[in-house]
C-alpha cells in the first residue's frame, strides 16, 4: 500500500502514471482520494479516461500507466469483454492485510474477507420517516434476490450466510 499510496502522489521511484475514470466526480477516485491518499493530493501526472474500459485501453497501450477501475469490470469469468480486458492488461495482486500477508487478487472472497488492501463497502442511508418506497427498496436489498443482484455484478453479497473453509485435494486418492 505504500507503494500505492507513492505511485498515487507521484513519489514513486519510476514514473508510473495513475489512471481513472474520471478525476473528480467518480466513486473510485473520492475511495482513492478519502481513504488510499487520505485527503493528500494526487500527482499532476494522474489521468482521467471516460470510462472504465477506457481506463483498460490506455493501460494496454501506456506502459507506465496504473489504473485503478471496480472489480466488476475484470471479475466476470462469463463475460467475453471481460475476458479480452483480461489479455491486454494484469490485474495487481497485493500484499494482504491477513496475518500470512500473501500477495492476493480482487477476487469475492478476499473482497468479502476484507483480505484485499483496497475494498470498500456499499452503504445507503434511509431517511423515511415512514414505511415508503425507500424502506420497500432497502427490504429488496436484503432480500435473497436483491443479493443475488450483487453476486452477479462480482461484488460479495453482505448479508449471506457464507462458510469459508481450508481444504487440501488429494488428486491420487481420486
Amino acid at each position: 500500500m505504500n507503494d500505492i499510496r507513492s505511485i498515487l502522489a507521484g513519489t514513486y521511484k519510476r514514473p508510473l502514471i495513475p489512471v481513472f475514470d474520471g478525476v473528480k466526480a467518480t466513486s473510485t477516485v473520492r475511495y482513492i482520494v478519502d481513504s488510499v491518499m487520505k485527503g493528500a493530493k494526487l500527482t499532476n501526472s494522474a489521468v482521467a479516461a471516460r470510462t472504465s474500459d477506457s481506463v483498460i485501453n490506455y493501460v494496454a497501450k501506456n506502459p507506465n500507466a496504473i489504473g485503478f477501475i471496480g472489480v466488476s469490470w475484470i471479475g466476470n469469468p462469463d463475460d467475453d469483454q471481460q475476458l479480452s480486458f483480461l489479455k491486454k492488461v494484469k490485474i495487481s495482486h497485493l500484499k494482504g492485510t491477513d496475518k500470512e500477508g500473501k500477495y492476493i487478487l480482487p477476487v469475492q472472497a478476499n473482497l468479502y474477507g476484507k483480505r484485499y488492501p483496497i475494498t470498500r463497502d456499499l452503504t445507503y442511508i434511509l431517511k423515511e420517516k415512514y414505511r415508503g418506497l425507500g424502506t420497500g427498496f432497502a427490504e429488496f436489498l436484503h432480500g435473497e434476490i436483491g443479493q443475488l443482484i450483487f453476486k452477479r455484478a462480482y461484488l460479495m453479497p453482505g448479508r449471506r450466510y457464507f462458510i469459508m473453509r481450508p481444504i487440501q485435494l488429494k488428486e491420487d486418492s481420486i
